[in-house]
């Protein structure tokens, strides 16, 4: 039971001070009151009141659950559920969980409410038409609230199912510690890949990258690097952002600069000695980085059986699958601004698993390793001004190490496969790292240091093609042995 003297409760009557007394007079009816009448509707009617959201979280959410073991239940939760999706197909309706997922104990499936008016309608339907299955309607306000909107704020249709608060506590530790300046923890335990509903052909044929055997700049946790950056525009810090940036909050800097805003690394990208950060966590034996959420795998369903796998290492560089009926037909490897595509077929592999080779301190992505020309980009040249090197260094298995997500083409909105995953950082419009550098240093006309790259949502995530733009060429093999003339000649004299 929640304690009611837990929480402050500001009064009621706070605007409304000072005024006349209300009349004691009854309507006809001899039992209601009359009121005084001002001709003016409460403005409740129109939007919902703070501190209630009013963003893409929506200001309600819905969860409806059942007994997963109960084959009834499941029964009526399937076909209400589809009910919902055919009568009220504007709402934002999430998938169907087959179990437990965070704070929720048992199978459920969510709906979120944007205005009063959709709340008016749905709330009263769901009431009727809810059948055996109990539904929890919570608010949504500061992340910080979280708990108590899922608890005195709560309002439950039917028996209460008693949730799992811990991830609630965990999530306060975790910022806590954050604003303390300790290491950043901002996954709060969230569930392996394997264990949520992520279809398994996607971690079936998962890419695995060879990182350089000189690596300096290894794979780092997503939410470490906002404990060592600051937000910035035009290199000055911005007033009015949030006094500790989380992977929950990131997309607050959208309206406090939008895409000028970059993540300014405290020490200077420049500084030397290099802070020990910047190296990351080097992958175990096993392939995974320890402690650190690396990447991020972002589902984009097209229908029919199309799907496109998008594995990103975390927020630029990425391979993308695309599947057809669970089969992999072309794989795409990004390579700075632009990238290569082959059939699934022509990649090298272990098992099921297509390998991606990662550039020395750049991070592109290439199919075979050696010596990658990018001064021409997608021709993989093997010499040339500006190149990257990659070899069989240190092997890297994404997948042991991720959030999970899917991206709803037609709403354009990210949805956690796991309510233990942040999803906010991945609407931030941003620069993750710093602006280029004032007469920085050069080579061949191209600066030493560039500016941050963006995120995930500008790696055109919904495309036509396999690569995100035309001409697209997808090879069915891997075209050479990527060798100079001269180590070529060598290694046929030697034969």
């Amino acid at each position: 039971m929640t304690d009611p003297f837990a929480f402050d409760y500001p009064s009621p009557l706070a605007g409304y001070e000072g005024l006349e007394p209300l009349p004691v007079e009854l309507n006809e009816d001899g039992k209601s009151m009359k009121n005084p009448q001002n001709g003016t509707l409460s403005k409740a009617y129109e939007e919902f009141p703070d501190p209630l959201a009013k963003d893409r979280r929506g200001g309600f959410d819905v969860h409806i659950y059942h007994f997963q073991n109960n084959p009834d239940q499941v029964a009526y939760a399937r076909a209400l559920y589809e009910r919902v999706r055919r009568e009220f197909p504007e709402l934002r309706i999430y998938r169907f969980y087959e179990g437990p997922l965070g704070p929720h104990p048992i199978a459920m499936f969510e709906v979120n409410l944007f205005t009063p008016a959709q709340f008016g309608a749905f709330i009263p339907w769901l009431i009727i038409n809810r059948g055996p299955l109990s539904a929890l309607v919570h608010p949504n306000t500061d992340e910080e609230e979280e708990e108590r909107n899922h608890t005195q704020r709560a309002t439950w249709l039917g028996d209460r199912i008693p949730l799992d608060l811990r991830v609630f506590k965990l999530m306060k530790q975790a910022a806590k510690k954050n604003n303390q300046g300790g290491k950043t923890a901002l996954h709060v335990s969230p569930r392996d890949v394997t264990a949520t509903t992520v279809p398994s052909y996607v971690l079936e044929y998962a890419p695995m990258v060879w990182l350089h055997s000189e690596e300096a700049y290894m794979p780092s946790d997503i939410g470490e690097q906002l404990a060592h950056t600051t937000p910035m525009v035009d290199w000055k810090p911005i007033e009015k952002a949030p006094s500790a940036t989380t992977l929950n909050n990131l997309d607050q800097l959208n309206n406090l600069g939008n895409t000028s805003v970059y993540l300014t690394s405290k020490e200077g990208i420049d500084a030397e000695p290099q802070p020990s950060w910047f190296g990351g966590i080097k992958p175990d034996q096993d392939g995974r980085t320890q402690g650190a959420i690396s990447s991020a795998i972002i589902l984009c369903d097209h229908g029919d059986g199309a799907l496109d796998a998008f594995y990103f290492y975390f927020y630029a560089e990425h391979n993308m699958i695309r599947f057809s009926n669970g089969v992999p037909q072309a794989i795409w490897y990004s390579q700075h601004a632009s990238g290569q595509a082959f059939t699934y077929g022509a990649t090298e592999k272990r098992g099921k698993r297509p390998i991606a080779y990662s550039g020395k301190g750049t991070h592109a992505n290439y199919a075979i390793s050696g010596k990658h020309d990018h001064t021409i980009p997608g021709f993989n040249l093997p010499d040339g001004l500006i190149v990257d090197q990659t070899d069989s260094g240190t092997l890297w298995d994404p997948m042991l190490s991720a959030y999970v997500y899917s991206y709803d083409v037609s709403e354009e909105i990210f949805q956690a496969y796991d309510s233990g995953y942040p999803v906010n950082w991945l609407n931030f419009n941003g620069q993750w790292g710093d602006d280029a550098l004032p007469g920085g240093p050069e080579l061949f006309g191209q600066k030493k240091y560039a500016a941050g790259p963006n995120g995930p949502k500008f790696k055109k995530l919904v495309r036509d093609k396999v690569c995100p733009s035309s001409p697209c060429v997808v090879l069915p093999f891997r075209i050479w042995e990527n060798r100079t003339l001269e180590e070529h000649e060598h290694r046929t004299a030697s034969s």
